[in-house]
């Protein structure tokens, strides 16, 4: 009988990342697949997970300069499709992933706005917003703040980034520096400087989705005792080696050139 008990004990305890991984790690971030920006859900070291493309909340393309490039979206998706109508050099999208309301220790439920406020303040309650940035190009323009609630913000350009560079990046909360975000990168948390400075390595991969969380109070919200933002930012790869080689001699030395000058900034 007590064997039987620690069994199940310990079992419980197993479970119970599976339990807040999904409230707590899911975030959103774009893929390009077959001619499409799809906005997918999950999480970028394990890989897209179906979700309901009713919680989406919008997003916005802007060109080289920052100016705003007509979208046309397919919302009836999973995952939801962003087709601009034009030439991009950035996208931002939001998803709201509503009210979760944690009833016993690792045990979390999600719930209505209305539910949300039955249960507030005698159990723990959240609010969690999801968003992200996604970069294709640069310019001084793109280097400023979008203006979400949660930003990742690279400190150069980082597209285009080779095997063994770094990237290094801070974390806005409502357009202010902060230095308590959790950032994370491939599964592995990441330690910010005295600057909020956290350098990103970028493996044979290259540059992976860079994600970011932060969790503020609401004093006098009647539906969750605190709001979870998670944000992501995702910059244009290098080009594989198979598209080197079908590149024109020209284009290929431009490539290169590029290169040579970046290593020499």
């Amino acid at each position: 009988m007590i064997f039987r008990q620690i069994r199940e004990l310990l079992l419980g305890f197993a479970f119970v990342p599976f339990l807040i991984q999904p409230v707590f790690a899911h975030t959103v971030w774009f893929e390009y697949k077959d001619g499409e920006y799809q906005l997918v859900f999950g999480h970028p070291e394990l890989g897209a997970e179906p979700y309901d493309s009713a919680k989406f909340r919008g997003a916005t393309a802007y060109d080289i300069t920052k100016q705003l490039v007509p979208v046309k979206i397919d919302q009836q998706s999973d995952p939801v499709i962003v087709n601009p109508d034009g030439e991009i050099a950035a996208l931002t999208a939001f998803l709201d992933n509503g009210f979760y309301v944690q009833k016993s220790e690792g045990n979390f439920e999600e719930v209505s706005e209305t539910e949300a406020q039955t249960y507030n303040p005698d159990y723990e309650v959240g609010h969690y917003v999801k968003s992200t940035k996604a970069l294709y190009d640069w310019s001084n323009q793109l280097s400023q703040p979008f203006g979400l609630p949660l930003e990742i913000m690279p400190l150069q350009n980082p597209s285009g980034l080779m095997i063994g560079e770094t990237l290094p990046i801070q974390v806005l909360y409502q357009g202010n520096l902060i230095k308590d975000a959790l950032v994370e990168y491939e599964g592995n948390t990441l330690t910010l400087d005295e600057n909020g400075i956290a350098s990103i390595l970028v493996g044979e991969g290259g540059l992976q989705p860079i994600e970011a969380s932060y969790e503020t109070a609401l004093n006098s919200d009647p539906a969750a005792d605190a709001i979870n933002y998670t944000t992501t930012l995702t910059a244009k790869p290098i080009p594989e080696p198979s598209t080197l080689l079908g590149l024109g001699a020209f284009s290929l030395l431009t490539f290169l050139r590029k290169r040579k000058l970046k290593s020499a900034d």
